[in-house]
C-alpha cells in the first residue's frame, strides 16, 4: 500500500477530496439550494415526488464517493503514516458515523419512494420519511463531513 501510494500519491489525495466534495458539497447544494426552491411547487405530490427523485440521484452519485473516500482514505492513513493517530481514528469515526446515517436516509428515501408509488397514494407517508431526512439527518452529515474536512486538513498540515 505505501509503495502504491509512493507512487500515485497525489491522484490519491486528489480523488479523496474529490470525492469529499462531491459527498458533503451534493448534500449542502441539496439541503440550501434544492430544497428551498421546491417548496414553490404547490402540488404537494408532484413536490414529494420530485424531491424523492432529486435525493436519488444525488445518492447515485454519492455512493461511488463514499467507496472511493473508503478505498483512497485506507492508502492516505499508510502513505501518511497516519495509523494509529488519534485524529485520524477521529475522522474514520466521524466517516463511519456518517455512512451510517446515510444508510439510514437511503431506506428512508426508498421507502418514501415506495410510498409514493403505492395504489394508495400515501403522500403523508412519504412526507413523514422525507421531513425526517432533511430536516435531521442531512444536516447531521453536513456538519459532521465538513468537521471530518477540517481534521483531515489539520493532518496534512
Amino acid at each position: 500500500m505505501i509503495e502504491i501510494f509512493s507512487n500515485f500519491g497525489t491522484e490519491i489525495v486528489f480523488f479523496h477530496i474529490v470525492s469529499a466534495v462531491v459527498w458533503i458539497g451534493g448534500m449542502i447544494a441539496v439541503k440550501f439550494a434544492v430544497h428551498p426552491a421546491m417548496q414553490m411547487i404547490a402540488t404537494p405530490s408532484v413536490r414529494m415526488s420530485r424531491s424523492i427523485n432529486i435525493t436519488k440521484n444525488l445518492f447515485n452519485i454519492v455512493i461511488p464517493a463514499i467507496f472511493i473516500l473508503v478505498l483512497t482514505g485506507i492508502f492516505m492513513i499508510y502513505g501518511f503514516g497516519h495509523k494509529g493517530d488519534p485524529l485520524t481514528h477521529a475522522k474514520e469515526g466521524i466517516w463511519t458515523v456518517m455512512l451510517i446515517n446515510f444508510m439510514i436516509m437511503y431506506f428512508r428515501v426508498k421507502k418514501a419512494d415506495k410510498f409514493m408509488r403505492d395504489k394508495d397514494d400515501k403522500l403523508v407517508e412519504a412526507k413523514k420519511q422525507m421531513d425526517f431526512v432533511s430536516k435531521y439527518m442531512l444536516p447531521v452529515n453536513i456538519i459532521l463531513g465538513l468537521v471530518a474536512i477540517y481534521i483531515g486538513a489539520s493532518l496534512h498540515i
